[in-house]
């Protein structure tokens, strides 16, 4: 009976600790920086790649770079189980120039036994331990971070090296010891952390290079011209311009929908998420006169009118996007490095002629 009702609550806690990862695929599921990258994600977008907040983490990018080497030091007390980690992270072709802070994300071990512990970890870039800097990995908690900015000043060169002690006690201090040696050995106290990973939050060049080498889009500029029906619009100054005809074309210059799967595309391999993109477009005939709503540069007014008085070199203007919004955008680098960045631009809003 006690094994059944053991079974059950390592079943809720297995229930919880997967409840949001249904969008990952499943040979990722255990992944637990994955998952880590996955709620930060689900905290700063929606399903469709919308950021909820510009900039929520302070950033453009967040970086989660896994340990390139790890030694491990364990000893087991009457008082507790400590863990010392030595790591070492490789930060090359990093803008580390562009860095706004860092943090050492803290996570259990995905083979870690049950009931989790409460640990409580401190992070330094030697091997004296503060301890007025310690953050607590609670028994509920999957992940904790803490704050390392200050450390990465200290390193030159593209390696970082950070010692983590953690200090874990024991679920119940007061289960004999014939119980605590049973679980000891069915599962090793060794596995109840994992080396940590150190998160970066960069501003960097958000353009999608990536994306790019997989098929160029058109490149656009972000300047707005003064719109037609604005202070400063040559509409009022263009003899008898609202006068002729305005015929409603039967495609008017509109926005439209297109979405997309990035496995469609091929790109599901290194884009976790979103699953779908709509970058939208505009399309349509341009009307003969420009009203308020187009937001039409004068340059725009102009060339309909020297096109309508029968400069046959002259094209009508073209239906382009005007305002645009950003996507959030989770992926896997080659390098095993995942990224979280926020793509400036993205998708179209609103749709002018010009």
């Amino acid at each position: 009976m006690k094994a059944t009702r053991n079974q059950n609550r390592r079943n809720r806690h297995t229930k919880q600790r997967n409840s949001d990862n249904n969008a990952i695929p499943e040979r990722q599921a255990e992944d637990q920086s994955l998952l880590f990258m996955w709620s930060l994600y689900r905290k700063a977008a929606d399903l469709d790649g919308r950021p909820k907040q510009h900039k929520l983490f302070g950033s453009n990018t967040v970086r989660l770079i896994r340990a390139s080497a790890t030694r491990k030091h364990f000893h087991s007390s009457q008082y507790g189980l400590l863990y010392t980690y030595i790591v070492e992270y490789e930060l090359e072709n990093l803008p580390l120039n562009k860095l706004i802070r860092a943090s050492s994300v803290h996570m259990r071990s995905p083979v870690a036994p049950y009931p989790p512990v409460m640990c409580e970890a401190t992070v330094s870039s030697s091997q004296h331990v503060n301890r007025t800097d310690a953050v607590t990995l609670g028994p509920q908690s999957l992940w904790a971070q803490s704050d390392v900015t200050s450390h990465m000043s200290r390193f030159k060169g593209s390696q970082i090296i950070l010692f983590i002690q953690y200090k874990c006690l024991k679920p119940d201090q007061t289960r004999s010891s014939v119980r605590s040696r049973k679980q000891r050995k069915g599962f090793p106290p060794q596995n109840h952390v994992r080396a940590p990973a150190l998160l970066l939050f960069l501003e960097e060049e958000a353009q999608p290079v990536e994306w790019a080498a997989q098929a160029k889009a058109p490149s656009h500029s972000s300047t707005r011209s003064r719109r037609s029906g604005e202070p400063g619009s040559i509409v009022s100054d263009i003899p008898d311009y609202k006068r002729g005809k305005n015929g409603v074309a039967k495609n008017q210059c509109k926005l439209h929908s297109y979405r997309v799967t990035f496995r469609d595309l091929g790109w599901d391999h290194w884009i976790i998420a979103p699953h779908m993109y709509n970058p939208c477009y505009c399309m349509g005939d341009c009307p003969r006169i420009l009203h308020y709503g187009y937001n039409s540069p004068n340059h725009a007014i102009v060339q309909t009118f020297i096109s309508e008085l029968g400069g046959s070199d002259v094209p009508l203007p073209s239906c382009v996007p005007y305002k645009y919004k950003p996507i959030s955008v989770l992926m896997m680098e080659k390098n095993g490095r995942i990224v979280y960045k926020e793509y400036e631009d993205m998708i179209a809003e609103s749709c002018t002629c010009r």
